[in-house]
Formats: C-alpha cells, sequence, structure tokens
C-alpha cells in the first residue's frame, strides 16, 4: 500500500513473492483504499508507507488492529527521515520498516524473516485452535451422551460463547470422502464452511467424526437473523459447490431448528433431531439441505421441499457396543456386535433401512474412535463399503472393525499411568527438536490431545508450548556455554527456523539475549 505508483511497480517486479511464501492479493494507492482492501482480501502480510494521504500508515496500523480481527501483519516503508514514525509503528505491532530508496536483497531477508514469523504463529494458534475443537467436540459428545453438570454448563456456555436464555440452533454438515483414508478434517473445509455459514467465531465449529462438522449458534450472532434466510444461504451456497474440489464425493447440510430450553437441554435437542436429518439424508441422498421445523409440541421432519417422513427403526444395541468398546473385555465387544447382527437379522427390515443400520453402527464406532484419538478409519472404511456391495463378509467386518478399535484404544491399558506418563515426558525430550503437536505426541500414544495436554500439565506444571520451549532454550543455553558454535547456527540446532522468534524466546526465559548469554560465559 503505497502513494507512489514507482514503489508499487518495484515491488511487483523485483520481488520474487513466489520463492518467499508470498503471492500479491491486492494494491491500493492511498490509506483509505488500503484499509477496504485488506477488510475483502483479509492479507497475512501488509506493506505500506507511512506517508500516504487521507489515512497514514500509523493510522492505518491502530484502524485494522481495532477493526479487523485477526489484523495482519505489517511491514512499514519509510524515508530516513521518518523513523521515530516508525519506532512508533513498531510500538503499534509493526514486524519491521524498510527505508526507501528499497533495496531487494533487504526486502527479501525482512520477507523471509516475516514469513517465519507468520509460520510460527499460525502453528501456535493452529494447535490451540484444534485443542479448543477436540474440548467442544468431547463437550458435545457428553451432552448428547446425556452427561449433566454445572461446570458442563459453564464450559458449554465459554467455547460456544452462548449467552442465558439464548435460542439455539446446531447446523452440521456430512461430507462423504470418497474413499480419502483420513479420519481427520480436510485442512481448508473449516474456512469453507466459515464461508458458507457466514460466522466469525471459530471455536463454534468442530469436527465430530465420521466426516462430520458440527456449529452451535444462537440467537445472538450476526448470521442468526431467522431460520428461514439460514437455510437459503445455506441452499444458495451448496447448489454452487462441487464437493470433488474439496475430496468429498457429497455434501450435505443439516440444520436442527431451534430451542430455548437452556445451554445442555437445548444442544441435546438438537443433536438428537440431526440424528433424524442424517437418517432421512441416507434414505434420500439427492437433497442437500435437509431441516427441522415445528415447535416443542408437535415436531415435523422436512426437507426443504417440506416433505414429512416417517422412520421405524428396530431397537438395536448400539449403546452396548459402543460401551463395550470402552471397556476391557474382548469378549464383550464381541457379544455385543453378535447380538446386534442375530436383531437386525431378525428384524424383517428392508433392505434399505438394513443398510443404513449399519451405515449408524459405523457412524457411532467412528465417532468414538475419533474422540478417543484412535485412527481407525481404514477399518471402517472397509466395513461402510462392504455396506454398499451387501457383502457377506460384512458381519466378518464389523467383528474386525470394533476389535482393531477395542485393541487401540486398550494399547496401553496393561501399563501403569505414572509409566505411560513418563513415557510420554520422555518422548518429548528425546524429540523436542522436531516439529512436535500435541496431535501428533496423541497419535503416536493413541490417547486423546487434551489427555495428553494435561499430562503435560500435571509432570511439568507447564503447557505443553511453554514446555516444548523451555526444553529448547536450555539445550541452546548449553550449547552456548560449552560449543564454539554462531548464534544461528545454535538457533537451529534447537529447532527453530526464525532467529527473531528464538531471541525472543531466550530472552523470556533468560533475561538475556543470546549474545548477552554468550558473552556471560565465554
Amino acid at each position: 500500500m503505497d502513494d507512489e505508483p514507482s514503489v508499487i511497480e518495484g515491488l511487483r517486479i523485483f520481488v520474487n513473492w513466489n520463492k518467499l511464501g508470498f503471492e500479491i492479493a491486492g494494491e491500493a494507492p492511498d490509506g483509505a483504499a488500503s484499509f477496504s482492501v485488506i477488510q475483502n482480501i483479509r492479507p497475512d502480510l501488509v506493506i505500506c508507507d507511512i506517508r500516504m494521504p487521507g489515512l497514514n500508515g500509523l493510522e492505518l496500523i491502530e484502524k485494522v488492529n481495532n477493526e479487523i480481527i485477526p489484523a495482519p501483519k505489517f511491514i512499514i516503508l519509510s524515508g530516513y527521515n521518518d523513523f521515530s514514525y516508525a519506532q512508533k509503528g513498531i510500538q503499534l505491532g509493526a514486524l519491521g520498516f524498510l527505508t526507501k530508496p528499497l533495496d531487494s536483497e533487504e526486502i527479501e531477508r525482512e520477507l523471509l524473516r516475516v514469513a517465519n514469523i507468520i509460520d510460527n504463529e499460525r502453528t501456535a494458534r493452529q494447535e490451540n485452535l484444534e485443542l479448543i475443537r477436540f474440548t467442544a467436540n468431547q463437550l458435545y459428545n457428553d451432552i448428547m451422551d446425556g452427561k449433566r453438570s454445572d461446570k458442563i454448563k459453564r464450559k458449554a456456555q465459554f467455547i460456544f460463547d452462548i449467552p442465558d436464555n439464548s435460542k439455539i440452533c446446531i447446523v452440521q454438515f456430512i461430507t462423504d470422502g470418497g474413499g480419502n483414508p483420513t479420519n481427520y478434517p480436510v485442512s481448508n473445509i473449516y474456512d469453507l464452511l466459515m464461508r458458507i455459514t457466514g460466522i466469525k467465531n471459530e471455536n463454534c465449529m468442530f469436527y465430530n467424526g465420521n466426516g462430520s462438522y458440527i456449529i452451535v449458534i444462537h440467537d445472538g450472532m450476526e448470521i442468526f437473523t431467522s431460520e428461514a434466510a439460514l437455510i437459503e444461504r445455506l441452499k444458495k451456497h451448496l447448489s454452487s459447490l462441487d464437493p470433488k474440489s474439496y475430496g468429498f464425493s457429497s455434501f450435505w447440510a443439516l440444520v436442527s431448528g431451534t430451542s430455548t430450553a437452556g445451554v445442555i437441554d437445548s444442544i441435546f435437542n438438537c443433536g438428537k433431531r440431526l440424528e433424524q436429518l442424517h437418517t432421512y439424508c441416507l434414505l434420500h441422498p439427492d437433497k442437500k439441505v435437509v431441516y427441522y421445523s415445528g415447535n416443542e409440541k408437535k415436531k415435523s421432519l422436512k426437507d426443504h421441499n417440506r416433505a414429512d417422513v416417517e422412520i421405524d427403526f428396530p431397537e438395536l444395541p448400539f449403546d452396548r457396543i459402543i460401551n463395550s468398546l470402552k471397556g476391557n473385555d474382548l469378549s464383550q465387544v464381541s457379544n455385543s456386535v453378535n447380538e446386534f447382527f442375530d436383531k437386525l437379522n431378525n428384524s424383517g427390515v428392508s433392505r434399505r433401512l438394513y443398510c443404513i443400520c449399519l451405515y449408524r453402527l459405523a457412524d457411532l464406532v467412528r465417532k468414538m474412535s475419533y474422540a478417543y484419538g484412535v485412527d481407525g478409519n481404514s477399518v471402517i472404511l472397509k466395513f461402510t463399503r462392504s455396506i454398499n456391495s451387501m457383502s457377506p463378509n460384512c458381519k466378518i467386518l464389523a467383528h474386525e472393525m470394533c476389535e482393531f478399535i477395542f485393541k487401540k484404544q486398550n494399547i496401553n491399558n496393561e501399563k501403569p499411568l505414572f509409566l505411560l506418563e513418563n513415557e510420554i515426558i520422555d518422548f518429548i525430550k528425546d524429540n523436542y527438536r522436531e516439529s512436535l503437536s500435541l496431535q501428533s505426541i496423541a497419535e503416536k500414544f493413541s490417547l486423546s490431545p487434551i489427555i495428553i495436554s494435561k499430562i503435560i500439565k500435571r509432570k511439568t506444571g507447564e503447557k505443553f508450548n511453554d514446555y516444548f520451549n523451555y526444553l529448547r532454550i536450555e539445550h541452546a543455553k548449553t550449547l552456548i556455554a560449552s560449543e564454539d558454535m554462531k548464534i544461528t547456527s545454535i538457533c537451529e540446532q534447537c529447532g527453530y527456523s526464525d532467529y527473531r522468534y528464538f531471541t525472543e524466546k531466550f530472552k523470556e526465559f533468560t533475561g538475556v539475549s543470546p549474545s548477552e548469554y554468550k558473552k556471560k560465559y565465554s
């Protein structure tokens, strides 16, 4: 963003943006126009001149920081006599400044440094968001399992940002991976869902396993103008959406209708309606938007053509299978699966409803495995494919699926808890120079990320990121005191890709910079 065309042209031509991991998303000739561009495209980085007509660079930074969340990073362009202004820009949060006339090598060095900062912050933010979403999913499952307490209510209000006496609605997006073996969300699906619904609070959106994404909304949100408007918005977006571009073969949107029974009971009511809607989608796969309408006394299930439907399900031991998977007796797993198929085979239901019951079993098993951090998607996928083909091996594959999940869930059960906790801490100590995350550690030990987080907090007294950085900085201190190495090399040896971030962390933990520490101990 600059009022000098020659500066903008120079930045465009003489910098290899793609090589540095950037692309030019927009340009503007002055401060006022710059704010509009930033608001529309939400870039990661803005390069702006201090002196611009209408709204100068400092005013632009301040306005963006106050009105746009998350705010982009800023690099300031200034002349040599603008140094005091540049300092104020840094105080406002700008990452650095460049002096005119611009030097291409200097620009590239600065952009590389800023790119590393953006990547590090994005990684930390993503890990925090993943943990929040995992907690949200666990909370939702607890509510759907019938758990009730003041603590659960407070947690629901906090995570989903729901005030008392709110009208609550849940939107569920169901995707079919079309053979995609991953058991975790597609990386860009959350951006898509935010665009489709118009929500801004990412905490209220989470993955629920089996290709299912849940969004909890309430009447205090801007998008909650009316159910009809929300449904029309969904229909409009889904009519032009190509699921294959996101790796899916199908994409449904389910809207629960509203409930005003209190936070916990409203979520429970809406969740139960969504289960009915999901079944309806399996019976009518051509419907893309399905919603539940009616009041508490008279409920009706409708699609967007407003056709009523009633579905009679046989009584099947779904809960017994799931409970056996959470237990410690493999024979109970086998018995519950046998009982399930005996009752289903004797129920006399139609072929279509028979298949839907099996799909529901796969759905429940996948949700349970995802909630417990078990990657069982390969065996679940194998089972669901047998449903499609009505394979005579369907029951055998159901046994294989449930036994696999049970064994994965119980892989560490025979170990004393203190031994397992020690293994996790030892693993972090041995691998802190690598790119570890709570999710990767959870997959390693077949536990949920939130359990890993609690273990680290209990054993070290620190959050994961703080403990992770502590180990790296302790190693850096040892290298500085005992080895004749450049600080930049020590930064890399300790697993940091961004030198500035390394020095900030080093000073945070030691009170001095790496170079000052080296002078002290050399």
